[in-house]
């Protein structure tokens, strides 16, 4: 697209006829009519590198013909007579730029890299030098297909030269090189095409009839018209025109901005911006902004950071336009910046300065942000020309030019197909037949943006939900009575696909029920309405419940506990079990107590009675053992024996009356539950009824002396 950076054009009657090629090569060159040139400095630059003559004007030949080879996109042409420059140890720091930018024209990017490399030393200061090393590495990343895009070229294209769309209710607006209007010098000595116009289109729901007629006469001078765009009213309109100014004695072309207002239907007479000086400068390319109260333009006038930059000009509060305002280093290069497009806060443009694919790329920018530009990257992005992006109200679809195909300049359609990523999973409490938990809230936190969404599981326990790309989520949901095993990390950055992540939330109960049944011993019967207790030791709490008529009691405990059950019923012998609640992945955990009926001389241990080492001291949570044992006697009417026995450690006469002793505590104890004194016996048996082998000087473990140290009761 070089023949839209604003151009010097200069018009002359010269009769070519009888002169020299060298002088008709270079009056043609300094009027920019590179394609009336192009060959001539072809074959003096290759005279002078066959002949190797001493004419000063060779080196400048072969630069030259490298130029208007780059101007006319022959880049392979141009490539070549740069190398020859570089041979001889003649580019200077532009030849450097240009031929940096023909290599990457050509995909050539190792070369570009390596002469960037070289350039950044010997010229420090050259900031486009320097980003091409810096940005070197994210070169792959722009190369990717993002396969996000949809893009198409227009049937309205003319493959002479279509660029610039702007779009203004249902019709669009661009930029050509396909008509002839009979107007002076039609055809532009730059690449031998005719002059700018502007032509119109209807726009269809996704594209464009393929019909197109020019914008009326008034919107037509003698040489470029075009680019154009309106407001977001629609009555009015800013478009680049040309004017004709004589400099040093040329007639000069220059850009200018004017601006056209809807009036009765009709387009006013095309005014001037107050900024331009046609003079002096170029100033184009400009679109509204922020509720119509600025304009965004490209202009090359001296003070800028390069070539053409992009500046902004707002509105003041008597409704004038007010000074112009370089958009600054975060935006501008030394290079073009071209073609601005606004939407919402977001500034798109065309650079050839920032680090790219090479020609002119799309960028955009965040306004205000500080933020380096994004390149839009392939498809949007070639290495060739790509620019003009403009986009439509949903900011997913629009349109482009580019000349990717052939070096010539056509219109493109796109439509941004926005990546879906979805999450999905299932909540569930974790027994050992998973269960899921309908209607149950799952919590999304965006650890990227901060944010926290909840969502709802279904009646199966699934919940799906849609995330957005370039972010880091954790997944977690909670529940009384459960502790999630294991919540969801999952990130969204640098997908280039679809993607459906799959997240289980899996919680670990942490109680337990306890289905108790309790029956008599022998026969299996149930026995109802028995009196059970659950207790916890370490916590000396226990939970008394009634078994129903079926003689199942449920009750809720922690997991990972130990615990004692205990079921009594008046006529039978009281039963209790140990149990431990840890590692059981069971909703429900059954266990069955069977009391023995009550009968004269039977004998029972009584479990969990402690007393402190060699000691008759009742441990206080023995009291709640003897405290059953208490009810057991009294609800029955019974005359217990309740015995103490030790382990054959120890002489005999001590062991007889360290039990005795140990018996008399108890006793003692259940005297103050209520226990007349006539129906308990406190006796000591010492080590005389071991039940193992452990007598004395037999050694044994621990675990046996153990079993003969109990506490027996037996019904008198």
């Amino acid at each position: 697209m070089r023949f839209t950076i604003f151009l010097l054009v200069f018009f002359s009657s010269l009769n070519v006829t009888g002169q020299l090629k060298q002088k008709i090569a270079d009056e043609r060159f300094m009027r920019m009519e590179y394609a009336m040139c192009v060959d001539m400095y072809d074959e003096l630059a290759d005279k002078y590198l066959k002949n190797k003559s001493i004419e000063s004007s060779g080196i400048e030949n072969i630069r030259r013909a490298a130029i208007s080879n780059f101007q006319l996109f022959r880049m392979k042409k141009s490539c070549y007579y740069y190398t020859k420059l570089q041979a001889l140890n003649k580019l200077n720091e532009k030849d450097r730029e240009w031929l940096i930018q023909a290599h990457r024209y050509l995909k050539d990017y190792s070369s570009a890299f390596n002469l960037s490399l070289e350039s950044s030393n010997l010229f420090t200061s050259n900031q486009f030098f320097k980003k091409i090393v810096e940005d070197n590495a994210n070169l792959n990343s722009l190369l990717e297909d993002s396969l996000r895009y949809r893009i198409y070229p227009l049937d309205l294209n003319s493959d002479m030269g279509d660029f610039a769309p702007a779009m203004h209710k249902n019709h669009l607006y661009y930029a050509t090189k396909s008509a002839n209007t009979k107007a002076i010098h039609t055809e532009y000595g730059w690449d031998d095409s005719y002059y700018l116009n502007i032509k119109i289109a209807e726009l269809t729901s996704d594209s464009t009839t393929g019909k197109s007629q020019l914008l009326r006469d008034e919107f037509i001078t003698k040489a470029h018209d075009g680019p154009v765009s309106f407001n977001s009213k629609g009555d009015q309109m800013v478009i680049t025109r040309n004017s004709i100014e004589k400099v040093k004695g040329s007639d000069v072309v220059r850009f200018s901005l004017y601006f056209s207002n809807l009036i009765n239907n009709e387009w006013t007479e095309p005014k001037a911006f107050p900024f331009n000086n046609a003079s002096k400068y170029n100033t184009g390319h400009a679109v509204f902004a922020e509720n119509d109260q600025v304009i965004y333009f490209s202009c090359d006038k001296e003070g800028g950071s390069g070539l053409a930059d992009l500046y902004s000009s707002r509105i003041d509060k008597n409704g004038n336009w007010a000074a112009p305002v370089n958009l600054g280093p975060n935006v501008n290069t030394n290079q073009n910046d071209l073609f601005p497009f606004v939407t919402e806060n977001v500034l798109y443009f065309a650079s050839a300065g920032h680090f790219g694919l090479g020609g002119l790329d799309i960028f955009s920018y965040e306004l205000g942000s500080g933020m380096k530009p994004k390149n839009s990257g392939y498809p949007i992005n070639t290495s060739y020309d790509d620019f003009g992006l403009i986009l439509d109200s949903s900011n997913t679809k629009g349109f482009f030019s580019s000349n990717r195909a052939d070096n010539i300049d056509r219109l493109y359609a796109f439509k941004y197909v926005p990546m879906e990523i979805y999450l999905q999973g299932i909540v569930y409490a974790a027994y050992t037949e998973k269960e899921s938990i309908p209607s149950h809230p799952v919590y999304i936190l965006n650890e990227t943006a901060g944010e926290r969404d909840t969502i709802i599981t279904n009646e199966f326990g699934q919940y799906h939900t849609k995330l957005e790309k370039g972010n880091r989520y954790r997944i977690t949901t909670s529940k009384d009575e459960f502790v999630l095993i294991t919540e969801g990390l999952i990130s969204t950055q640098g997908l280039k696909k679809d993607t459906t992540f799959y997240c289980e939330l899996p919680l670990k109960p942490t109680t337990l029920q306890v289905r108790l049944r309790v029956v008599e011993l022998g026969t299996n019967k149930i026995i109802e309405y028995a009196k059970t207790t659950i207790t916890d030791y370490v916590l000396n709490k226990e939970s008394i419940l009634y078994t129903d008529e079926t003689g199942i009691v449920i009750i809720k405990v922690d997991r990972n506990k130990t615990y004692w059950a205990h079921a009594s019923k008046k006529g039978f012998v009281d039963d209790n079990v140990a149990f431990n609640s840890a590692n059981e992945n069971d909703k429900i955990f059954d266990l069955e107590l069977k009391l023995p009926p009550i009968v004269k001389g039977d004998k029972f241990k009584l479990e969990n009675i402690f007393y402190d080492l060699n000691k008759s001291t009742l441990r206080p949570e023995s009291k709640l053992a003897l405290d059953k044992l208490a009810d057991f006697i009294i609800k029955n009417d019974l005359k217990i024996e309740l015995s103490s026995h030790t382990d054959a450690r120890g002489s005999d006469a001590y062991n007889l009356k360290l039990s005795q002793a140990r018996a008399q505590s108890c006793v003692d104890y259940l005297y103050t539950k209520g226990v007349k004194k006539a129906k308990i016996i406190a006796k000591g048996y010492g080590e005389t009824q071991l039940i193992n082998r452990c007598k004395n000087n037999v050694e044994c473990p621990e675990e046996l002396h153990q079993d003969n140290r109990r506490t027996e009761v037996k019904i008198l």
